[in-house]
Parts: C-alpha cells; sequence; structure tokens
C-alpha cells in the first residue's frame, strides 16, 4: 500500500468547520440557515477540497457519523438528518458516488452504504490538507487477496460473517470489471459459494492447501457453518457438483483438505492458472539425465518398429506431425502399446526412447493408482492424466519437450471389460478403463502402456494405439550380440552356444550376469564356462537338470 503524502498544515480548524457545517444541516430540511459561521465554513472547506455545496455537507455528515459511531452511511441516513425524504434527494446518490471518484468515500458493505477515506479520517485528525492519492489499480490476485484478509480478520474485529459478508458483496461489486470477478460471477450466482472459491484461492496463492474446518469456520457462524460442511463432506455442494472444488485428503472435518480443481484454478486465476497446476509428483518422474544409456538388441522387424517411433518423438518431427494430424482433424496425441513376453526389454526401450528424444518419463504405479476406497481410484486415475495434461502444458508455455506418460504392466487395466457389474469392483474397473479410453482419445501428449498379456486386451483399447509392437525372445543372432555385449570378453564362439541352447530373455541374460559378477565378487575369480552352463540350465524354474529333487518321491 503506498505511503499517504502529508499536505500542509491548515491555517483553520478542519474538524471543527465540518462540526458547523453538520448542524446547521441537521434537521434543517434544507432551510438552510446561512450565519457567519457556517457560511466561513462551507466557503473554506469547498476551497480546501475543490468540492461543491452538496458534496460538502454530504462529506460533513458521513465524516460525523464515521467519527461518532464508526458506522457508514446512506441516502436513508442522511434524508433522517435533514428529516427530508428519500426521494427528495434521491439525486444525491450521483454526488456520492463523485465523491468516492474523487477519492474522499468509498463504497462498504451493501450497495448504496459510504464512509470516509482513512486516509482523509488522519488528514482531518491532523488538520492537514487532505490530498487524494491514484486509485490503486487492483489485479485478480490483489482481489483474492482482500477478500480473503477480510475474512480472517473479522474475528479480531468481533464481526458476525454476515456483516462481512455484506460488506464483501459491495466490495465485489466495485471491483465487478476485474477479469476474475466477471468469470466467477458467470459461473456462480450465490454470493456465499463464490467467497468460498476466493478462500481456498487465496490459500492456493500462499501455496498451500485449504483446511474444510478452517475455511468454513472463517465464512460462516453458527449452525449454517456444519450445513455447510455437511453438503461439502458428502460432495453435494454447488462448487463439489460444478466440479471447481476436490479433495486433496478426505478425512473427518478437522482434518480434510480441499482445493481448486482443475477447472476451478482457470476460473479463478486466468491465465496465471499454469503457474499453480498440479505438476508432476517428483516421486513418479524419472527426468531424462538419470536415465542410464544402454544398448538394446531387437529383431529386424521390432528394429524397425522401435526406429520409427524414435524419429516420431523426436522434438521437431513431434510438432510437424501434430499439426498435420491436427490439419486434418485427426487425433493429435500419440499413444503406444508395446506387448510381450516379460523380460523381453519394454520397459527398458521406453527408457532408451526417452533417453534418445530427451524427455523424461512420468511412471504410473498400477498399484498406487488403484485404491482400496470405492470412488477413489477413478479419481486417482483422473487426476493422472489431469497433472499430465497440465505438465504438458507448462511445457509447451516454456518450450520444453513434454514427458511421456508411462503405465508400466498395465494389463489390469486394458484387460477386457467385466461384463457382470454387480459388484462394486467390476464397476470400478470398467469405470477406470472408460476414463482412460476417454483421455486417449483426447491426448495431446505422448502415452505408452505395457503389458504382457495383449491377447485378454479389451477391444476398444486397440484403436487408440497408434504403435503396437509385439516384443519376442531375441533371436539367435540377436541373443548371441546380447551375450558378447553384457560379457565383453565372453568370444562370438561361446555367446553364439549359450544363445543356442537357452532360449533366454533379455532379462534372464541379465540374471546369469549378475550370477556371474557375484562370483566374481565372492571367489575372486571369473567362472568357467561349464559353470556358467549350470547358471544357465538353474535359470527357468521348470528345468529339472538344476540340482536334486527335494521332498518326496514315488
Amino acid at each position: 500500500m503506498e505511503e499517504q503524502v502529508k499536505g500542509k498544515k491548515v491555517r483553520w480548524n478542519v474538524s471543527k468547520a465540518m462540526s458547523c457545517v453538520y448542524h446547521v444541516l441537521l434537521g434543517s430540511k434544507l432551510r438552510i440557515r446561512k450565519l457567519k459561521a457556517y457560511t466561513t465554513a462551507m466557503k473554506n472547506l469547498m476551497s480546501l477540497y475543490k468540492l461543491n455545496q452538496t458534496q460538502v455537507w454530504i462529506l460533513c455528515m458521513a465524516c460525523e457519523r464515521y467519527f461518532e459511531s464508526e458506522d457508514t452511511i446512506t441516502l436513508k441516513n442522511i434524508a433522517s438528518d435533514l428529516e427530508m425524504p428519500v426521494l427528495y434527494i434521491v439525486s444525491w446518490k450521483k454526488e456520492m458516488e463523485a465523491l468516492v471518484d474523487k477519492r474522499f468515500l468509498e463504497q462498504n458493505g451493501r450497495n448504496g452504504a459510504f464512509q470516509p477515506l482513512n486516509d482523509l479520517n488522519e488528514s482531518i485528525c491532523e488538520n492537514i490538507e487532505y490530498i487524494p492519492q491514484p486509485v490503486h489499480e487492483e489485479d485478480d490476485i490483489d482481489f483474492i487477496n482482500h477478500m480473503a484478509d477480510r475474512y480472517e480478520s473479522r474475528r479480531e474485529e468481533n464481526k458476525s460473517a454476515r456483516a462481512i459478508q455484506w460488506e464483501l458483496v459491495g466490495y465485489e461489486m466495485k471491483h465487478r470489471n476485474l477479469p476474475v470477478v466477471q468469470r466467477v460471477l458467470k459461473e456462480i450466482v450465490n454470493f456465499e459459494n463464490r467467497f468460498i472459491l476466493y478462500d481456498i484461492a487465496n490459500d492456493l496463492l500462499k501455496g498451500g492447501e485449504s483446511n474444510l474446518n478452517t475455511t468454513l469456520s472463517d465464512l460462516y457462524d453458527g449452525g449454517e457453518r456444519y450445513r455447510v460442511a455437511t453438503a461439502m463432506m458428502e460432495e453435494k455442494h454447488e462448487l463439489f457438483k460444478n466440479g471447481l472444488v476436490e479433495f486433496s485428503r478426505k478425512g473427518n472435518l478437522s482434518d480434510a483438505t480441499i482445493t481448486l480443481s482443475d477447472k476451478g484454478r482457470k476460473l479463478l486465476l486466468g491465465d496465471k492458472a499454469f503457474l499453480f497446476e498440479d505438476s508432476i509428483n517428483d516421486k513418479n518422474l524419472i527426468k531424462v539425465d538419470s536415465i542410464k544409456e544402454k544398448r538394446l538388441f531387437y529383431s529386424e522387424d521390432n528394429q524397425k518398429e522401435i526406429n520409427r517411433l524414435k524419429n516420431a518423438l523426436q522434438e521437431e518431427k513431434l510438432k510437424e506431425i501434430q499439426q498435420r494430424l491436427k490439419d486434418d482433424g485427426l487425433p493429435v496425441g500419440v499413444a503406444v502399446l508395446l506387448y510381450g513376453a516379460p523380460g523381453t526389454g519394454k520397459t527398458e526401450s521406453v527408457m532408451q526412447i526417452a533417453k534418445e528424444t530427451g524427455r523424461s518419463i512420468v511412471h504410473v504405479d498400477i498399484s498406487e493408482a488403484k485404491s482400496a476406497w470405492f470412488g477413489e481410484s477413478e479419481k486417482r486415475i483422473k487426476k493422472i492424466f489431469t497433472s499430465y495434461r497440465n505438465a504438458c502444458e507448462i511445457c509447451e508455455k516454456k518450450d520444453e519437450k513434454m514427458p511421456i506418460l508411462l503405465f508400466n504392466e498395465a494389463d489390469a487395466l486394458i484387460s477386457k471389460r467385466k461384463k457382470d457389474t454387480s459388484g462394486n469392483c467390476a464397476q470400478t474397473e470398467n469405470a477406470i478403463q472408460n476414463i482412460i479410453l476417454e483421455e486417449l482419445e483426447s491426448l495431446k501428449g505422448i502415452f505408452i502402456a505395457t503389458t504382457n498379456l495383449a491377447s485378454n486386451m479389451d477391444s476398444a483399447f486397440e484403436r487408440r494405439f497408434l504403435f503396437k509392437i509385439k516384443f519376442e525372445n531375441p533371436s539367435t543372432e540377436a541373443m548371441t550380440s546380447i551375450w558378447m555385449n553384457k560379457l565383453s570378453w565372453l568370444d562370438e564362439k561361446s555367446a553364439t552356444e549359450f544363445a543356442r541352447d537357452y532360449d533366454f530373455s533379455g532379462g534372464q541374460i541379465d540374471n546369469i550376469v549378475r550370477k556371474i559378477a557375484m562370483n566374481e565378487v565372492i571367489t575372486g575369480e571369473r567362472p568357467a564356462l561349464s559353470d556358467i552352463h549350470h547358471m544357465c540350465k538353474c535359470e527357468k524354474i521348470e528345468n529339472s537338470e538344476c540340482g536334486r529333487h527335494i521332498g518326496f518321491g514315488m
């Protein structure tokens, strides 16, 4: 707030002059006795403040009322002091509004209630010239802060919720040309619900969430608070129905926290919303710099598909592709399914694709996404896509590469939908799949899912995936290359022998390499080829050549 510029000392007494005018007006019915003291006082006040006669009258009555009882003044109050009908002086409303424009009065509370500005009051007390300061042009953030601050300070001022509400209705109307007020007025008719939104938005701006009990205590008194709290906890309140707020933690009233939804942020914060939108949790974010580069070996067909995908995800190419698809009225998102036997390199392929295209990965923990609480799983899945979408928008604004959204081992999420939906579990799983299908339809980013059971995939998902790449155990030639890459000291003949004798996936070969490393640490020597063959025979559980049978025999 700007500091008030101090004026010069006034040679005559301002407060006495205003008191003189007020007492002449009191009960006068505007039959003014033009005594010398009154005439001098009016001349001095009109000259000091550069106001007309009616404006000086209004100002004197407003200041008397404020200094006497810290109360506001209305046309009705003025008519009562003058002992005249309100209709007789209704044209004075324009003069009151002129005093607001000239920075002598400010609107306070209900329409038509005014009070002197604090700077004017101080100048009267100090008997100095009053220099009106330019109006501070409030923006959306200033407005939200003021609304919340008034609620939070009402207890100290011993003001009821209703009194503050009336005050803030006036303040909101005074600032109805602000973009935030225009947006909120268009969406929410009930002023109490608008004030809840402003309060929650203020907490968000301060970097926190809103404790539901504290928020409602600021806004309501008595039983009204519990009525609203019940509607909130049951998510039947208008703000929940309109999708403007959501629980960030839901327990009982004392520990429940709420925040603005993605829609609510955009409504309250406009073009600043992206600064406060939920982005990706660092716990689930694999940054591109942390991905270790590895060489992977594919069959010839797989290599072609992987290369096509890598090329499509290069930044400049992806922008061109998405613009072309957009121009043709086609979905612009890139959804990829990597499917095949376990250990064939699906997850590692995602890592290396991300590494080569310079993209981080949002890795979704499927077990965390599926909650035991009925209805929570759907919200969590929806939140994952909302957060990812926000992250992509932020990347676009910062001219950064959008990350890859990875659903690893997504078998349970994309499997055939349940036909029997009588149970809660089946309903929840079907609801989750419907959400994923809808999100893939409107996807603007990069989504990759991996699964071991593509044969059980629901047909509705198949057309959503632009790339569908099947991973099989590598050929003998590819496995030979993998063995030689993993064990650089191994000659080609021995590597070919291992590749031919053991139908391993890349993951199973990794297990053998780890056992060799452990053996070298324990014995200090590299194991013989015969020992490595023994390790290979023991790798598959069904292999009967490894060790002796333990248990009963027939």
